[in-house]
């Protein structure tokens, strides 16, 4: 009986990355007995918030295989956009927000029309955008940093604390992570994405809008990049040109490590929100052990490579 719930339980999708969870917390709690005080269990959770948000948008696009690289930027470029409509012009917080967002879903739309449309691996379609998004930011703020706090409710909402005490990004993470679940597990538009990753030939041949498919996950993924940089933002009170460099490829870790697929057509959102979790666990236990910061990519980079190894493994023995 024992040993059929462990195989059904290894099964599961997420499960494997859990128990990686818990593993590393059990090392780091042996190493520095501080790791599970509640303080530090919440600054961990906070910090793979942020990233959780937009590795959920990163996983979701992976399963449509393709990638996007612009979603630093992209993270970086709303926020500021707003900042710059409510400090500079007197345009209303909550209107200068919208405008973000939807800025956001016109350069999602760019991104997917262009690798689509004209055939350009997304790879390359969104290292070109990375680098675009980037340089408006940098041009639109002079290089400096510009104040986005507000007592706007709005505001507060996105990226203050519940109780003064408990960040709101942990909520929206959750929210996030839910609604992605949701969407790939339980919609036609879920299944339409594992198909058009799995098999994009199959797909066309049963009637499935591939294009719209990937577009339409382009433009989520990048409106999840955005948000993800508003709740920062606004936790700051400022939005910087250089914020979020970086993160497209610790998305892109996140979701491997929780079971995505390079290659299209299989993920794990559940596994997405454990690696993005692995993430800030390794960042916060490397500060704590004393560790040298720049050591942080280098452990993660490892954990990828075995990640994407055993998944490798996994998907021969499936097939």
């Amino acid at each position: 009986m024992v040993v059929t719930k462990l195989k059904k339980g290894f099964k599961m999708k997420g499960f494997g990355v859990l128990i990686a969870v818990i593993a590393l917390a059990v090392v780091f709690s042996i190493a520095n007995s501080s790791f599970l005080l509640p303080s530090n269990l919440l600054i961990i959770i906070r910090m793979a918030s942020e990233l959780g948000i937009i590795a959920a948008g990163v996983t979701l696009l992976m399963i449509v295989g393709e990638f996007d690289l612009s979603v630093g930027s992209v993270y970086a470029l709303s926020p500021m956009v707003t900042a710059i409509l409510y400090s500079k012009l007197n345009v209303p917080m909550i209107l200068a927000v919208i405008v973000g967002l939807m800025l956001a879903l016109v350069l999602g739309f760019i991104n997917g029309f262009i690798t689509t449309k004209a055939g350009i691996p997304s790879f390359i379609t969104t290292l070109g955008a990375m680098m675009i998004y980037r340089a408006f930011v940098l041009v639109l703020a002079g290089g400096m940093p510009i104040k986005i706090r507000s007592h706007a409710l709005i505001s507060q909402v996105i990226g203050g604390n519940i109780g003064g005490v408990f960040p709101a990004a942990i909520i929206w993470f959750l929210f996030f992570i839910g609604i992605s679940y949701y969407i790939l597990e339980y919609t036609s538009f879920g299944n339409k994405m594992c198909a058009t990753g799995g098999n994009k030939k199959a797909a066309i041949a049963v009637g499935i809008n591939t294009t719209m498919v990937k577009i339409t996950t382009f433009m989520l993924t990048s409106f999840l990049a955005a948000f993800a940089g508003y709740v920062q933002a606004f936790r700051l009170g400022s939005a910087a040109p250089l914020n979020g460099r970086g993160f497209e490829l610790a998305a892109i870790a996140s979701s491997v490590i929780g079971g995505t697929s390079l290659l299209g057509g299989v993920g794990s959102i559940i596994g997405t929100a454990f690696g993005a979790i692995i993430t800030g666990m390794i960042r916060n236990g490397i500060v704590l052990l004393g560790v040298s910061v720049y050591w942080q990519d280098g452990f993660l980079g490892v954990i990828v490579i075995v990640a994407v190894i055993i998944n490798m493994f996994i998907s021969k023995r499936r097939r």
